[in-house]
């Protein structure tokens, strides 16, 4: 369970902080409920019921830096996830981003950057869907490195791009 102030990630919604834990009358019955406020969608609030799983299991509590750092030495090493059937490839991609795992979501990232380089070193553009799936992809994990790394949102690609060169560098040291 969590609490109120608690820092968490709502899947595709990013970072929200649960501002109140309330109760609502829900066809006759009183159920919890979280109230979210997306971080960087100051309009929006969420209300997520705290019995339902599979709302539940779209809910985690932010990364830390350590676990962060770690992901990021881990890009490398990730296998891609390229789908080449174009319907079955939206409806993965889809539910990668709407999930929130931040290790899918690096995937995907690494997934549709090396396909749009094999594309460009060929003379192609991206298809605007998976271009779009790009974007959806980095912001739900920018923002969430940005927030814990207590950078700007522009800032995150640059530090990613410097911690994989250094730790890249002190691997071969070894």
């Amino acid at each position: 369970m969590y609490s109120v102030n608690d820092t968490v990630l709502y899947a595709a919604d990013g970072v929200c902080t649960i501002t109140a834990i309330v109760e609502k009358n829900m066809l006759g019955a009183k159920k919890l409920f979280y109230e979210l406020h997306p971080l960087f969608r100051r309009d929006a609030v969420l209300f997520l019921p705290t019995d339902n799983e599979k709302t539940m299991a779209k809910l985690r509590r932010v990364l830390t830096r350590d676990e962060i750092i770690s992901a990021i030495h881990g890009m490398t090493e990730e296998e891609t996830i390229w789908i080449e059937k174009e319907s079955t490839r939206k409806e993965e991609y889809a539910r990668i981003i709407k999930s929130g795992d931040h290790k899918k979501v690096i995937r995907l990232i690494k997934t549709l950057y090396e396909h749009r380089e094999s594309l460009v070193d060929s003379g192609h553009k991206m298809h605007a869907a998976d271009e779009n799936f790009l974007k959806d992809a980095e912001s739900v994990l920018y923002e969430e490195f940005a927030y814990v790394l207590k950078i700007h949102r522009d800032e995150v690609l640059p530090f990613i791009q410097s911690e994989i060169e250094n730790h890249a560098a002190q691997v071969q040291a070894v």
